[in-house]
């Protein structure tokens, strides 16, 4: 037994290594069958046949070639893919022979080459896991989806990820991938680079970006349907744009889930655009049935839709604003669009959106001046569709061409049933003064299109009645009558009054390649028409691009006959017997008549012309005289047409044209003249045709402008065109101030070369505005030109580049003239069909320097992006700004930076000017140690802060500069202590102001704040001389005020009167304090408030009166009006003499008074004499009585404002160094040069006549006439 157990056990043993020795035999095989299917070519390509026999019968896979084994890197070539759907119902692939599907949906994917390079271990975990994916060369056409349109569901409607296996691709690389749907191109991916990981609820993307003819897209970010749709997404795109106009991008984030989600969208498009979306539930069951409250705001200042798909837009952008808030599918809404000057409001409206059915409950918006309501709802399920919708108008009104409204309508529509069959009717109330037309709409439908049973509309004299049917699927096309019975057109067209009569009928389609045929029959056309009988017929025949044409029309006093065709060949003739153009237009006028025929080929037509104009206007286009006759033959000899224009206005720089062509088109000989306010100009030349090809001379051009140097040809210029080739030959235009300019080049080619050489800067002379004294400037320097032009696919490119040695810019011709000078300039520019650059390098004035440099786009919202850097050592160009400065010193330094757009430019950066000293010749005045700086702040102003010395005291300044917008307003503040303001023998004053000054395009310079006057010293009499002055001397009214434009000022300032302000002249020695508020506006007299009090002594009469009181009031009142209380005394032992003005400035009332009480002639005796009347000898007495004239005159201050009222240019007391004392006198300047005067003395010793004349250069000569002696001087002055 033993024996048995121990055979046994070797048996088992023996087994057991047989079994393990197998099994690892067949680990061994499968690995190595692994390892061969993976790493062979032989087993790769097993593999792939076996993929491809296990594909569904609807689907098949097939490649040209294959390289590398499975494990990778595994690239396949020529490879296809399709898969086949059936739409028909109740089709199962599974069961059924896909042959015997009537309507199949082909799926098909195809790649020049595809790399796979797997992890293979991954794919134990269910994962496919690629190191590496590239595509090139791809095409994936996705078959169509006519599944029927259903409205969102929340949160059905967010895309769901759930792929057969995970997929984790490390690099994904694409280079051309075409998508289409049904075979209409959808998007062209050029390249695509990125990594993603797509499983079951997740889908990570980093880096992803995509280059394709849509634009230029980058994802980042994660969503995770799986986990409450977890969203982290960042999201770009940049759109392509046409030349010329700024691309769109659009940036979004989303950040939440379905409890808490925001979404946050902005860019251009082109102007900013703006978008915010956020969604917050209590918890996650109310988040994932729909019920989260949600808020969404969208607005753009000017949204283009064209940004968005690379078109060119040449409509206005819009600008909308849109608010709306809710729960789930309910929404409140309100909002508002307007584009090129229209304008509709979304008023607060209603809107519900539930199991597939949407409900106004109400939608409201306000529109063409009145307001529209819709009410109803829709559902839009697959097997239920139905609507019901009513609409409500009221208010609608319609203007003329003037803007007056002379319609205005109220309107009840309504809409009903299935998409197989509903209804549409609809009644509407036109009132036009007193008289009202209806309209009836009534209309049934299905899936095809609409029946038009009837549109009437009924007027007080006439109707309109049409019908028809209008089908839109599968193609468009229609056939509608309609008779015109008294038909008012104005109604409609408020321009187009009327009462017509006849019958219209139209009918057409297009067929599958989008070509349309048409026909329009317009028969027994009769009535009136803006007050004019209307008749005539027409007929129009369209048949893809071949139209034909018959039209007879009589209009008032106007006739067209016209017929023709157009398409392969042209066959117009029209004919004008006449056409008066107000007879046709509202806005229009003046006459055409004669003939004109178009024959011929499309390309090759000979043009007949016999046609004259007179008095054409229609819009901003005029031409007061028009006349084209004479025949053009497109080949062949003896053609001659000749066209002259006058009184033009058409967008053009020449207001009169005169030109024959002579010959044939292909054999032609032009002369030009036109002549306008840019100049004259004179031309002629030739074309030839060879074939297929253009060739000519441009023999003369001679350009006079209205203003500056003549240009003219020197040597012929042959063109020539050869295939898509054209070429110019090298010419030189000379200019009558010297230099030339020169063009040649070919075209696409090398481009055109543009050279300027020697062109002297005094060209742009006549283009400088015009200086204030109206002498001209003076510039000297040679500058020279290259420009390159060149095409860049369908647009152009170029560059240009400006040099001159030296130059500047003059005020005389004397070397000290010189305002700005400049050494080694350059300029140069770039630009293409995107963008346009330029930099400026150059010297200025005593080794300084100036370096600029900008970029941008063509449109206004290009962006914008510039530098300027300026180091100005010498500033005596400030004297032409500030023509009161002389010799000014210092330096500007600055470094600006541009940024924002074209249409709105944001400045940053700074600029200093430092250590300015100049001197101000007209006041006295030396201005030291100036400083001033600005900076550029965040919010697109600038802060200004500086200095200044005058005297011993310092002028600060600070403010803020602003550059958005002409309405931003320059603010600045003025402080300081102690500021000399005047420094001359007329005045001498020290000021203390705290003074605001805001400047505003359009508006009143705002002046407030205080100015104190601590010390001043003025010469009356030196600052009421009437002198002429000197070309250094600002003259503040203008010398042409009519060409002086200013918004006037708004004054509210308050003068403080210090303890040490005196002044001299017209008798008075005297101190001045109090103080004054000044206020004054545009239009409006300067008025004040407050007191000035007057001390000191006063001369009169020939002797000192000592001013006991003087007051000057004012309460509101004109500044030029003060209410006077003045009081002047004399003391003669006992007795006081004296003189008081009271009352208004414009009336003063003076009387004398002395202490002890006496008669006025005792008082003027003690004032004129010093002792009583009754002592005064009888040559006295006349004294006494010649001042008791001058009382009575209203004395110097008084007399002198008598003088302006009556015409004299001054009046009052002055010294008479002939009659020896005090003369009150009156005189007028005849001339700024010569002034005459006459006086009496006061004394009663005699008159005076005085002659002055002004010479030159300070001189001038002064003759006085008494009757006691004569006497002239020769007198000198000059101003320090």
């Amino acid at each position: 037994m033993a024996q048995l157990r121990q055979l046994r056990r070797r048996r088992r043993v023996k087994y057991a290594i047989r079994s393990g020795l197998g099994t690892l035999l067949l680990v061994a095989a499968g690995l190595a069958l692994v390892w061969w299917l993976i790493s062979t070519l032989a087993g790769r390509d097993l593999l792939l046949a076996q993929i491809k026999a296990r594909l569904p019968a609807n689907a098949s896979f097939d490649w040209q070639r294959a390289e590398g084994p499975v494990r990778g890197p595994m690239t396949l070539h020529g490879v296809r893919f399709s898969w086949v759907a059936c739409a028909d119902d109740d089709f199962d692939v599974n069961t059924m022979a896909m042959a015997l599907c009537k309507d199949k949906r082909t799926t098909l994917f195809t790649a020049s080459r595809l790399m796979l390079h797997p992890r293979l271990n991954a794919l134990l975990g269910r994962r496919l896991r690629l190191e590496a994916l590239e595509v090139a060369g791809a095409t994936l056409d996705l078959a169509k989806d006519d599944k029927p349109f259903e409205l969102p569901k929340w949160p059905e409607v967010l895309p769901r990820i759930e792929p057969p296996l995970a997929i984790e691709a490390g690099r994904v690389r694409i280079a051309g991938l075409k998508v289409s749907g049904a075979g209409e191109p959808t998007i062209d991916i050029h390249t695509l680079d990125g990594s993603l990981v797509a499983e079951s609820g997740l889908l990570t993307v980093r880096a992803l970006d995509a280059d394709t003819d849509r634009g230029r897209f980058r994802i980042h970010g994660s969503y995770a349907p799986g986990d409450d749709y977890a969203t982290d997404l960042t999201a770009t795109a940049v759109f392509p744009a046409p030349a010329g106009q700024t691309a769109g991008r659009i940036g979004l984030i989303a950040r939440g889930n379905l409890e808490k989600m925001d979404v946050f969208i902005g860019g251009r498009a082109p102007a900013p655009l703006q978008g915010q979306l956020t969604l917050r539930a209590p918890d996650m069951r109310a988040a994932e049935s729909g019920q989260a409250r949600w808020t969404l705001y969208l607005h753009s200042a000017g949204l283009n839709p064209a940004v968005f798909t690379g078109e060119r837009g040449d409509a206005a952008p819009m600008a909308f604003t849109l608010r709306g808030d809710g729960a789930g599918g309910r929404a409140n809404v309100h909002g508002e669009w307007s584009q090129d000057g229209q304008r509709i409001v979304l008023r607060p409206s209603k809107l519900r959106l539930e199991a597939q059915t949407l409900h106004a409950a109400p939608l409201v918006v306000d529109a063409l001046g009145g307001r529209l309501a819709l009410n109803g709802q829709g559902t839009f399920k697959a097997d239920a569709a139905s609507f019901k919708f009513a609409g409500n108008a009221r208010g609608l009104q319609w203007a003329d061409t003037r803007g007056e409204v002379q319609v205005r309508g109220d309107g009840d529509f309504g809409i009903a049933g299935t998409r197989e069959a509903w209804a549409v009717i609809g009644k509407a109330a036109l009132k036009r003064d007193r008289q009202q037309a209806d309209v009836v709409l009534d209309g049934r439908g299905d899936a095809r299109g609409l029946t038009l049973k009837s549109l009437t509309a009924t007027m007080p004299e006439g109707r309109l009645d049409a019908n028809g049917r209008i089908d839109w699927n599968p193609a468009l096309q229609w056939k509608i009558d309609a008779d015109l019975a008294g038909f008012d057109p104005g109604y409609f067209v408020p321009d187009f009054k009327g009462a017509v009569r006849g019958q219209l009928a139209s009918n057409g389609q297009l067929d599958a390649q989008s070509r349309l045929s048409a026909d329009v029959d317009l028969r027994n056309l009769g009535g009136q028409l803006r007050g004019r009988a209307l008749g005539g017929r027409g007929q129009l025949r369209i048949r893809g691009e071949e139209y034909a044409g018959d039209l007879a029309l009589t209009l008032g006093r106007s006739r067209l006959d016209a017929r023709g065709r157009y398409g392969q060949r042209i066959d117009i003739d029209a004919r004008f017997s006449p056409l008066r153009l107000d007879d046709l237009l509202p806005s229009a006028q003046g006459v055409l008549n004669g003939q004109i025929k178009l024959a011929g080929p499309r390309n090759a037509f000979n043009i007949d012309a016999d046609l004259t104009g007179r008095g054409l206007r229609y819009g901003d286009y005029r031409a007061e005289s028009l006349s084209a006759r004479g025949r053009l033959p497109w080949r062949g000899v003896g053609g001659d047409l000749r066209l002259d224009a006058s009184g033009i206005q058409a967008g053009l720089a020449f207001d009169s044209l005169r030109a024959q062509a002579a010959g044939a088109v292909e054999n032609l000989r032009l002369d030009a003249q036109a002549s306008g306010e840019l100049g004259r100009l004179q031309l002629n030349g030739t074309a030839r045709r060879r074939g297929q090809n253009w060739s000519g001379t441009l023999g003369a051009f001679d350009f006079a402008p209205a203003r500056g140097a003549t240009w003219r040809l020197e040597t012929p210029i042959r063109y020539a065109q050869s295939g898509r080739t054209f070429s110019l030959s090298q010419g030189c235009f000379g200019s009558s101030a010297g230099g030339s300019l020169c063009a040649g080049g070919q075209w696409p080619g090398r481009g055109i070369r543009l050279e300027g050489r020697g062109l002297p800067l005094m060209l742009a002379t006549p283009y400088l505005p015009e200086r204030e004294d109206k002498k001209p400037w003076l510039l000297d320097g040679n500058l020279d030109l290259d420009a390159q032009l060149r095409p860049a696919g369908n647009a152009w490119a170029g560059t240009a580049e400006v040099r001159s040695a030296a130059g500047g810019l003059k005020l005389g011709n004397r070397q000290t003239d010189a305002l700005m000078t400049y050494r080694q300039l350059k300029l140069s520019a770039r630009f293409d069909p995107r963008r346009l650059s330029a930099e400026l390098d150059t010297g200025i004035s005593d080794n300084g320097a100036l370096k600029a440099r900008i970029a941008t786009g063509w449109d206004e919202f290009a962006p914008l992006t510039g530098q300027l850097d300026l180091d100005m050592r010498e500033l005596s160009w400030l004297e032409a700004f500030v023509p009161d400065l002389v010799d000014p010193s210092g330096s500007v330094t600055g470094l600006v930076m541009l940024s924002g757009t074209r249409g709105n430019p944001a400045l940053g950066g700074h600029a200093q000017l430092l250590n300015l000293r100049a001197e101000v010749p007209a006041y006295g005045l030396v201005l030291t140690q100036g400083n001033l700086t600005m900076r550029a702040q965040p919010d697109g102003n600038a802060h200004l802060s500086g200095s200044v010395r005058s005297g011993a005291g310092i002028l600060n300044l600070n403010g803020t500069l602003g550059w958005r917008g002409q309405d931003t307003p320059v603010v600045l503040n003025v402080k300081g202590q102690n500021v000399l303001l005047s420094d001359t023998r007329d005045l001498h004053a020290v000021v203390d102001p705290d003074v605001t000054v805001k400047i505003q395009a359009d508006q009143p310079m705002e002046v407030s704040g205080a100015v104190a006057i601590p010390r001043a010293r003025m010469d009356l009499e030196r600052l009421d001389d009437g002198v002429s002055h000197s070309p250094d001397v600002v003259v503040l009214d203008p010398a042409n005020p009519h060409r002086t434009k200013g918004g006037g000022m708004l004054l509210d300032l308050t003068l403080a009167i210090g303890d040490d302000v005196r002044m001299r002249g017209f008798g008075l020695d005297g101190q001045l304090g109090g103080s004054l508020r000044v206020r004054a506006q545009p239009g409006t007299e300067m008025r004040a408030s407050g007191s000035l009090s007057v001390e000191g002594k006063y001369n009169a009469y020939g002797q000192k009166l000592a001013i006991d009181r003087g007051r000057l009031s004012w309460s509101n009142d004109p500044v030029a009006n003060p209410l006077l209380d003045l009081s002047a005394k004399r003391v003669i032992g006992d007795v006081s003499a004296g003189i008081r003005v009271k009352g208004r400035a414009s009336a003063p009332q003076a009387e004398v008074w002395s202490n002890p009480a006496m008669d006025q002639s005792e008082a003027l005796s003690y004032l004129a004499l010093g002792r009583s009347l009754s002592s005064a000898s009888s040559a006295e007495g006349r004294q006494i009585n010649a001042a008791s004239a001058a009382l009575n005159a209203g004395g110097t201050l008084l007399a002198s404002q008598l003088a302006t009222k009556i015409g004299f240019d001054d009046a009052g007391v002055i010294q008479s160094s002939t009659l020896g004392g005090s003369v009150f006198g009156v005189g007028k300047y005849l001339s700024p040069r010569v002034y005459v005067g006459y006086g009496v003395s006061l004394l009663g010793t005699g008159q005076v006549l005085t002659l002055k004349y002004l010479l030159r250069k300070g001189f001038d000569i002064s003759i006085e006439s008494s009757t006691v002696e004569n006497k002239g001087s020769v007198n000198w002055r000059k101003e320090k």
